[in-house]
């Protein structure tokens, strides 16, 4: 019996030994026919590729034509490759194109013009900067404009031509302030309302005002300036134009036409010019007498002759970045202001306090010109600006219109055209108005305008194209044989992962 079990176990062990050779028999003999079937498949793929190198390379008997082959479509792969990487990383720097072209218009809409007197102050108002009980002559006569009250060029401010942060001031820290630091920091603790009513008023220093030949005088708006006082701006609406036909009459009648009075005799001492300031600006946009515009001098008739230039820029990823000032908020205003309102921050962020000849921002304190702290302070805050660059995000308008400026200039009034107008005058009289009066003719020399453009080098389809003949020139390439890779490939992986399962 003992017998008969061991033959039974023996014979049960020849048996699964003949199974498992069998087993291992079958396996190799269909992987191995798998794999024929792929060399096979693939081989048949490469003979008749679209593409000519792998097809000279599937195709040939000759391992020496093979080789060469396969070099040549290394060398294609690598200059396809350097290529392709090449323009997609100019692609995605946004290159851009600027084109010119001059452009003639039977009409234009007639710029803004801002008006102000170099001098901020009337004289017979220097009391009311040390008494309380100051009484005004006379109540204001316009409404007071206003600034924000909620990366482009550093701003200035007019202290810094006074009064910073030097050994000189360290030094003189307990002397008494100049006249005009004394000035300076008196007008910059009065209210806006203040400093409007101790300026020079619209009737005082607009005496005439006359459009195409009409009265004009009830189309002016008003906004105050640190540096310049009451300041008061001709259409800037945007309501007026000039048509063609226009273009022919005399001057006086195509344009605007001033008489301005400096009001000489109200001037404070640390005004050093006399005359005007005038900034001729697109009405979108608000004006900046601190960095644009010309000085008109008393005594003489100026002719302004404008031709137009518009630019027109890509807003981001381009590299200018630009924006619609007028339009998209925090961006309200202009990049001046913006980067004002910018700088005022960081001022406030290190010392506490703004700057009082910038845009005030409400509820910040006003940094005092007497102390060493705040002046040392506002001024390592703008050197560390000037240095290391800020982190303003005040770009470039996306559309700017510059009024190109001629000026021309004749003594006005003449002696004999004053004694006809005013009766019973002297020669004291002529020199007085001469010294204080003076006549500007803004108008249109041309209607044709320069247009600078920036367009994108290339468009998003061109991106397509561009590629298509990259692979086209090195590889012979086209869609449809991308396509019939990715099938030769996604089938060889197909039978790659059947032949493991």
């Amino acid at each position: 019996m003992k017998l008969f079990n061991i033959l039974c176990k023996k014979k049960n062990i020849r048996t699964k030994e003949s199974l498992f050779k069998k087993n291992i028999s079958n396996f190799l003999k269909n992987n191995l026919g798998n794999e024929k079937y792929i060399y096979f498949n693939l081989k048949e793929r490469l003979q008749n590729s679209s593409i000519y190198a792998v097809s000279r390379i599937g195709g040939s008997k000759d391992l020496g034509v093979k080789l060469l082959w396969m070099l040549i479509l290394t060398a294609a792969l690598s200059g396809c490759c350097t290529q392709t990487y090449r323009f997609v990383n100019l692609y995605f720097q946004y290159p851009i194109t600027v084109n010119y072209r001059l452009e003639s218009q039977r009409n234009a809409e007639f710029p803004a013009v801002t008006i102000c007197n170099m001098n901020r102050m009337k004289s017979k108002f220097e009391i009311c900067l040390s008494s309380k009980s100051c009484v005004l002559n006379k109540p204001s006569s316009g409404g007071i404009g206003g600034g924000l009250t909620s990366t482009g060029p550093l701003v200035l401010p007019e202290r810094r031509n006074y009064l910073s942060c030097t050994i000189q001031l360290k030094e003189n820290l307990h002397k008494p302030l100049g006249s005009t630091e004394k000035f300076l920091d008196k007008y910059s603790e009065l209210s806006s309302g203040d400093r409007w009513r101790y300026g020079h008023q619209f009737d005082d220093l607009i005496e005439k005002c006359s459009f195409r030949g009409k009265s004009c005088e009830s189309f002016f708006s008003s906004f105050p300036n640190f540096q310049y006082g009451n300041c008061f701006t001709f259409n800037s609406f945007n309501g007026f134009s000039v048509t063609a036909e226009e273009m022919t009459l005399a001057e006086n009648s195509k344009g605007l036409e001033l008489v301005l009075n400096a009001e000489v005799n109200q001037y404070i001492p640390i005004s050093h010019t006399v005359g005007f300031r005038i900034v001729i600006h697109n009405a979108s946009e608000e004006p900046n007498p601190e960095e644009n515009g010309m000085n008109i001098i008393p005594g003489y008739e100026t002719n302004v002759l404008l031709r137009r230039t518009l630019t027109k820029r890509l807003p981001a990823p381009y590299k200018d970045k630009c924006v619609l000032y007028s339009k998209n908020k925090p961006f309200v205003g202009s990049q001046t202001l913006c980067m004002q309102a910018c700088i005022q921050e960081y001022n406030y962020a290190k010392c506490g306090c703004i700057e009082s000849s910038f845009i005030i921002l409400s509820g910040r304190r006003q940094c005092n010109i007497k102390n060493s702290t705040d002046v040392c302070c506002l001024d390592r805050v703008l050197n560390h600006l000037s240095f290391h660059g800020t982190n303003c995000e005040c770009p470039l308008p996306c559309v700017s219109m510059y009024y190109n400026q001629i000026s021309t200039r004749s003594i006005w009034p003449s002696k004999a055209s004053f004694f006809i107008e005013k009766a019973n005058t002297t020669k004291k009289d002529w020199k007085n108005y001469r010294a204080s009066h003076a006549k500007v003719n803004v108008f249109f020399s041309t209607l044709d305008r320069t247009v600078y453009e920036q367009n994108p080098l290339f468009h998003e389809s061109e991106i397509f194209s561009h590629l298509g003949g990259e692979f086209g020139l090195w590889l012979g390439l086209s869609l449809i044989a991308v396509f019939e890779l990715l099938e030769t490939f996604y089938k060889f992986v197909d039978h790659v992962m059947k032949s493991f399962r």
